[in-house]
């Protein structure tokens, strides 16, 4: 479809809907009336999978709510995730960023830019795992829900794999929908502005009886780029490609950021208070310029992405069962050697509530996963390229859990949880575990002190990645995957404190310890007889551990201050180090190079320093006004190409953003805006040798009928 055809539809979506102006106020306009006890007492589930305020969550966690979303005028699900305490976001082009919880991001330093990505959150919509089992990570662009359909976001910081299985070693990222509360739902907003931005969002929403509700939502993003030209790491310089026919062919939209839509619907069929059924399916595609898979050439590559999904889960009684199924497409370097391909993603977990008394709660529970992913055509008739896995295959993952909650006394309370994973490939069992506690003093304060650990799923390029790489004529390197390496995995010390110095004002405190281990990358694990480029040529490169560990230490202290109900401030700020120890001289085999050495030193990769802050101020009954913003301290951006961090473009400069919104509601279903993203316009790259990223201004409206 054309970019005409989107932005006629979306806002044919906004202006056509029926003028009806009821004596309730709008549910947009709520968002901005919320009561001193709704803005103090936020909700979170993720935690310890029970719902409770974040004042009385174990672990150090976070809900971004629809309110704050709404109110700092976020553009995408990534871009809220700065409104979050201990959460690293930078931007890599306009609208695509990478998202890490804490750090331990590029830790073996020398590493290409996907294992730079986050391979160790989980997120989850709704509690639906939407990992990349392939290699890892998420694929942000890719999902198929976006801000009109997120109720609150749960972040809890810190190993959470006991909770919701694999790959939240670092931590989790839980995206809860919105469900219709009211008879009849229907909402439409447009964005419009600089650099050619457009966001569309609809959804219509209907209780069809008291037990049966509906929701349709459909979104759409279109984002260009801060410039046209690309980073050449042989040059050192960023150059205009748009002559060059062989990156034409990679960049076949160079303006272009990020082209994405989505359609889902929500069925929530609840026959009795005992029985309550939902049933999610949907649809995305999207098209995305990003550093991915091209280590040493330039960063940027085309990435497409088409998905479908289906999500049941069901609560019966104390029983809750949750399963999904998710197939897709993916090309992930357009125009280069080929890397797409098909995968299909089926899970299921069950987990049983056993409420022995009123203080001890037990769960135990079930979960299984098996996830293929097939290469096998995406090669076209006389092509002589080859694929990534060059064939299909699979891994299925059975797991086992338990999980006590136990109040032992008034104000004590203590959790445990623990989980073994074992997984098809590597033929290995994992173990997981979680012991944390609460103590409240006097209502106001509250002490929390936990020991987690968790490992990450397995992948199917790390242990299937079988490909040839053929950098000179007549020289070709064999590269390898390793089904028998050992998965990363983060243990973690944690203590934290909140108090409720009145009622206008929590202080939440968290210090954390994390150790880092079982790092993998790509080995060089043999050498051409004779080079034909410079010495020490590698023929044979495969997937395997170092024995590199990483020690982070640091804290974490955010602030929700509420002196009246038409103003909230929320600032926030993590101060951490991180230490390695063990990184390799070179990436080579031990056997292939006897006597290669190890050193120890500070990381610098991750910010010393970042944190935010959100404002927002109710001047009337129709006029809202809200700052927010981001801030990191400079640091290192490590590369393959520039592995020591010294060239121009690896210096990080720190970096202040400020956003600021105005909402005016002229009527109580009509809302008209302005909103301006980095209005300082600090052009200060984020990530190495990606794009600068500017100043956007949008105007917008959005319209809701209930």
């Amino acid at each position: 479809m054309t970019k005409k055809f989107y932005h006629g539809a979306v806002l044919a979506l906004v202006l056509g809907m029926p003028p009806v102006v009821q004596a309730q106020s709008s549910e947009e306009q709520d968002l901005y009336a919320l009561t001193l006890e709704e803005l103090m007492n936020i909700p979170i589930n993720s935690a310890s999978k029970k719902d409770e305020t974040l004042f009385d969550a174990p672990l150090s966690s976070y809900t971004i709510t629809r309110a704050d979303i709404l109110q700092a005028g976020s553009t995408s699900i990534m871009e809220a995730l700065r409104l979050a305490p201990g959460v690293i976001v930078r931007e890599q082009t306009n609208g695509n960023y990478d998202i890490h919880i804490r750090g331990f991001d590029n830790i073996l330093r020398t590493t290409g830019v996907v294992e730079k990505s986050n391979l160790t959150t989980l997120v989850m919509i709704d509690n639906r795992p939407v990992f990349n089992h392939n290699l890892g990570g998420t694929a942000w662009e890719t999902l198929p829900v976006d801000i009109n359909d997120v109720e609150r976001i749960e972040i809890v910081r810190g190993p959470s794999a006991p909770l919701f299985g694999p790959n939240a070693a670092s931590g989790v990222i839980n995206i809860i929908t919105r469900q219709v509360t009211r008879d009849k739902h229907a909402y439409a907003s447009l964005q419009y502005g600089t650099p050619g931005t457009f966001i569309g969002q609809a959804s219509f929403g209907k209780q069809v009886t008291d037990k049966l509700a509906i929701l349709a939502s459909a979104n759409f993003q279109q984002k260009e780029r801060f410039q046209t030209e690309y980073f050449n790491p042989l040059t050192n310089t960023y150059q205009d490609f748009s002559s060059d026919p062989m990156l034409s062919k990679r960049y076949p939209n160079m303006n272009r950021a990020m082209q994405k839509w989505g359609a889902n619907a929500f069925i929530n069929y609840n026959p009795n208070k005992n029985i309550d059924l939902d049933i999610t399916l949907g649809l995305q595609q999207s098209d995305a310029q990003k550093p991915l898979l091209a280590p040493m050439d330039v960063p940027l590559t085309t990435n497409l992405a088409k998905t479908e999904y289906i999500n049941l889960a069901a609560k019966i009684y104390g029983l809750a069962i949750r399963t999904s199924y998710l197939m897709g497409v993916d090309e992930l370097n357009v125009g280069a050697t080929p890397n797409g391909y098909d995968y299909k993603n089926f899970d299921v977990n069950a987990e049983y509530v056993l409420q022995v008394t009123k203080k001890i709660m037990i769960t135990p529970g079930l979960a299984f996963q098996d996830v293929n992913y097939s290469d096998n055509g995406y090669a076209t008739a006389g092509d002589t390229r080859t694929g990534y896995l060059n064939g299909s295959y699979s891994i299925a993952t059975a797991a086992a859990f338990v999980r006590t909650d136990i109040n032992l006394t008034k104000n004590w309370r203590f959790l445990t949880a623990i989980r073994g994973d074992k997984f098809s490939t590597p033929d290995k069992t994992t173990l997981a575990y979680e012991f944390a506690s609460t103590y409240k003093i006097g209502g106001a304060h509250i002490v929390r002190a936990a020991v987690t650990r968790s490992n990450t799923g397995s992948f199917i390029g790390q242990n299937y990645g079988n490909f040839d790489l053929e950098p000179y004529p007549g020289y070709i390197i064999n590269v390898r995957g390793n089904r028998n390496y050992n998965l990363f995995r983060i243990q973690m010390l944690e203590v934290g404190y909140r108090v409720k110095i009145n009622k206008n004002i929590q202080v939440d405190v968290d210090l954390f310890h994390q150790t880092g281990s079982e790092f993998g990358t790509y080995l060089v694990t043999g050498f051409a007889p004779s080079p034909p480029a410079p010495p020490f040529s590698p023929s044979q490169i495969q997937f395997n551990n170092v024995p590199t560990e990483a020690i982070q230490l640091g804290g974490t202290i955010s602030v929700n201050l509420v002196p009246n109900e038409k103003l909230q401030f929320k600032p926030f700020i993590t101060i951490q180090e991180t230490e390695v120890k063990n990184l390799p001289d070179a990436f080579i085999s031990p056997a292939a190079m006897p006597g290669l050495t190890y050193r120890d030193e500070k990381h610098k990769n991750t910010p010393a320093f970042y944190g935010g802050y959100f404002l927002t101020y109710k001047l009337n009954e129709k006029i809202n006004f809200n700052v927010n913003g981001y801030y990191y301290k400079s640091h290192v951006q490590y590369d393959a190409t520039d592995p020591n961090g010294l060239g121009e473009h690896a210096q990080i400069k720190g970096k202040v953003l400020v956003n600021a919104k105005i909402n005016y509601t002229p009527l109580a279903n009509f809302n008209v805006f302005l909103n301006g993203r980095n209005v300082l316009n600090n052009e200060n790259r984020e990530f190495f040798g990606t794009d600068k990223t500017g100043s956007i201004y949008m105007l917008g409206a959005s319209y809701v009928f209930n």
